[in-house]
């Protein structure tokens, strides 16, 4: 009887144990081995993000107009240098919001400047270095490169390129890595980690070495015998360790940057992961030989806590195949079936937010028709006998002309033609050239209103072939001309620029008014930004015709400086005759 129990039961739940016991073992290794990939996919990401932050920075101080004259003026006396650094806080502000940046250098070739926060005179000890050289052949691309700073005497990772406005150099831009974030993100590793730049300097590392040169040239042996490639290697240095090691290699790649390669290499012991393994495997052989003493209790625990599990998913299952969606979020275990009851539960969550979202889009569609239709009303109502109101335009026309007063009879004719222009006007698109006569017109009306008090210029860069949505662009030149020039004393200006950006076409009007206040500035964006109405119905309408017609990413966008202009800019896609619509938003 009793070898008969050895046979039937022990025997098999031995081979089964020690089967199990291999297959845990496995899974641990390669638990741990993903573990240690998780660790250097995080730090990777998270050091991607903080470069990528720093090159978002430097394309704002690359495109930005106000330094680029800041530092070509030449200054005749050092308080117009003081005064013009006052006026000037952007860099600052970098440094201020971003926890990222240790410290920002822009070398400009201007000896009438004194060095200040971030801009400092290109003198010819700097003008010497290769780094500074090597960032002028490159013609404004970003590189990362190793810099002992002039002025801490530290050294640290920085992006360098050089600055160019109108084509023309102004100088090169040298923004330093905060060590100190860096060495935050790299303090959670849960191994040893080197990141390289060029796959032969040593920026970084996890543990901290006082000497980070010397720590990885022990490493450099067992680098150099695989591939510098992205992927996990393993790897026996029996010259020098006599063990084996685990490496794992990720390639940073950081957006714009062409000339500079960086990795994060983790560098293991293949031991240590197999320690903590052993040590799980020596508490299964226990298990293992007490499982025989208990293995039918267990049995029918598992039996009953399983089968309460799976009522309750199905109890979850009919729930939310009758529409009711509020179920417990989550289920004991951590196995297949809680997998599948997760499953469930990001499944009816998925579909509740899929409903509440179609709802707010059938809402806002109905909303939208509703004022579609009210607009046709009003459009309707506005176009009662229009006949009669041209044809008698036309007769006071020619009873100025019989008078010979012909500035009257050219205005009330351009008059007459915005009107029939505006009538007419549907949201069907139109020619960005159709569009840009119809504003000129206005501009022309405006002209002979004031006289030498005022000036324009329209510049189109464009493809003639282009089309837009009508009565956009000369809303906001109306609102520059009621808001901005009328109430300037001098000279009013206002410049309409036209130019295709990638894929976009951008429509510049800008003035040298009165500008907007701080407050008044932030009101205004806040209304382009949400679905509030507003009193500001001009510019309100056109960005919400803009976004409706094609999409949410495209609209207006307002710089302005009190007593000096303001600037509005308007993004659309670009769309060539014969394909209007294929760029609609569908709502």
């Amino acid at each position: 009887m009793l070898g008969s129990y050895f046979v039937i039961l022990i025997i098999p739940i031995a081979l089964v144990g020690i089967y199990l016991t291999m297959s845990i073992r496995n899974n641990l290794i390669s638990n741990k081995l993903e573990e240690i990939e998780n660790n250097n996919e995080r730090i990777r990401s998270d050091y991607v993000t903080t470069l990528t932050s720093i090159t978002r920075v430097s394309d704002w101080i690359y495109q930005d107009e106000d330094l680029a004259s800041l530092v070509t003026t030449v200054y005749d006396d050092p308080f117009d240098v003081y005064q013009a650094y006052a006026q000037y806080q952007m860099i600052e502000d970098y440094l201020r919001y971003y926890d990222e940046i240790e410290h920002v250098r822009f070398f400009v070739d201007n000896p009438t400047l004194t060095s200040t926060t971030g801009i400092y005179h290109a003198n010819d000890s700097i003008q010497e270095q290769e780094w500074y050289q090597e960032s002028v052949s490159r013609n404004g691309r970003i590189a990362w490169e190793v810099i002992t700073d002039h002025i801490t005497q530290t050294t640290h990772l920085n992006l360098v390129r050089s600055v160019y406005s109108n084509y023309n150099f102004i100088g090169v831009l040298a923004i330093a890595v905060n060590q100190e974030v860096i060495n935050s993100i790299l303090n959670d590793s849960a191994s040893s980690v080197f990141i390289t730049l060029d796959n032969q300097t040593p920026l970084y590392s996890y543990p901290q070495y006082s000497d980070i040169n010397e720590a990885y040239s022990q490493y450099r042996p067992v680098l150099e015998t695989v591939r510098t490639e992205e992927g996990n290697y393993g790897i026996v240095d029996s010259d020098r360790f006599n063990t084996d090691f685990t490496l794992n290699i990720r390639d940073v790649v950081i957006p714009k940057t062409l000339n500079s390669t960086m990795q994060v290499i983790g560098v293991v012991p293949t031991d240590s992961i197999l320690e903590d393994v052993s040590r799980d495997l020596r508490v299964a052989y226990v298990i293992i030989s007490s499982v025989l003493a208990i293995s039918i209790l267990m049995l029918v625990i598992f039996i009953r806590t399983f089968n309460n599990r799976i009522m309750k998913l199905k109890k979850a299952m009919s729930k939310v195949a009758n529409g009711e969606f509020s179920i417990d979020r989550s289920i004991k275990g951590n196995d297949e079936l809680s997998d599948v009851y997760n499953h469930l539960v990001d499944t009816s969550s998925s579909i509740e937010s899929l409903m509440a979202i179609n709802y707010e889009h059938a809402v806002k569609e109905k909303n939208w028709q509703l004022q579609l239709k009210d607009t046709q009303f009003k459009m309707l109502a506005s176009q009662i006998n229009p006949h009669f109101l041209y044809n008698t335009l036309e007769m006071i026309r020619m009873k100025a002309l019989r008078n010979k007063d012909r500035e009257v009879a050219e205005i009330i004719k351009i008059l007459s033609k915005l009107m029939r222009k505006s009538l007419e006007t549907t949201e069907k698109e139109t020619s960005l050239e159709e569009e840009l006569n119809f504003t000129e017109m206005y501009l022309h009306i405006q002209k002979l209103r004031f006289g030498e008090q005022i000036d324009y210029s329209i510049t189109n860069t464009a493809s003639a072939d282009l089309v837009i949505i009508p009565l956009i662009i000369q809303p906001i030149v109306e609102n520059s001309f009621i808001h901005g020039i009328e109430p300037k004393v001098g000279k009013g200006y206002i410049d309409i620029n036209i130019i295709e950006n990638q894929n976009n076409l951008e429509i510049s009007v800008k003035d040298n008014g009165v500008g907007i206040s701080r407050d008044k500035l932030a009101e205004i964006r806040h209304v382009l930004s949400s679905e509030e109405e507003s009193s500001h119905i001009g510019i309100n309408n056109v960005q919400k015709r803009i976004r409706h017609f094609y999409g949410d990413q495209y609209g207006l966008y307002i710089d302005s400086k009190e007593g000096e202009g303001t600037h509005v800019t308007i993004v659309i896609p670009q769309v060539n005759k014969g394909k209007e619509g294929e760029n609609r938003c569908t709502q």
